[in-house]
């Protein structure tokens, strides 16, 4: 994924995030209806965060560690980021989507993208929180399944830990689902 420079959805463009997105991105991630969503974003969440997390995210990219892209929405501007985080047994994804533009299916079609790029890391795994049922139909319509794993995951928008529903994604499945997508298109 490190010479994967950018992921062309039908609707939205995944692409490294760059520093002239830093503003954009606190903007979404400052809503704590967003940041509680996840285990990474604290809140409140200064633009100086967002900064930060632009120039980590691209040395990560360069060590190999984490492959974050931003989700740009052509005529919007970035409407949220997506990655994943190669590990020993399987790779980590993550996404979050501004809440202006919950609902509209950006979250599955950026995370399908995702999958398709990261098809070779192997094995995908994912979580959401239980309070977030609408994050596990988005893993699921990705090709997700539950593993019946319920892990505490802290959250630092929260303060706390709390429960999280484990999913994952066989390397065998993944490469299902990519063939079917070609398919389809």
């Amino acid at each position: 994924m490190r010479d994967v420079l950018e992921i062309d959805t039908e609707r939205l463009v995944l692409r490294r995030p760059d520093a002239a997105d830093a503003p954009r991105l606190a903007c979404w991630l400052r809503d704590l209806q967003v940041s509680r969503m996840t285990a990474n974003v604290p809140h409140p969440y200064p633009p100086v965060a967002a900064e930060g997390w632009v120039m980590l995210a691209r040395a990560q990219r360069r060590l190999g560690r984490s492959f974050a892209f931003v989700i740009h929405l052509p005529g919007e501007g970035v409407i949220g980021g997506v990655g994943v985080h190669p590990g020993e047994e399987a790779s980590e994804v993550g996404y979050w989507i501004g809440r202006p533009f919950w609902g509209e299916g950006f979250a599955t079609e950026a995370l399908r993208g995702l999958v398709a790029e990261a098809k070779h890391l192997g094995d995908l795994e994912a979580g959401h929180f239980v309070d977030n049922p609408a994050s596990g139909r988005v893993l699921e319509k990705a090709g997700f399944v539950y593993t019946g794993e319920v892990v505490k995951r802290f959250s630092l928008a929260r303060g706390e830990k709390v429960d999280s529903l484990r999913m994952r994604l066989p390397r065998k499945r993944a490469g299902e689902r990519v063939r079917a997508q070609a398919c389809v298109a």
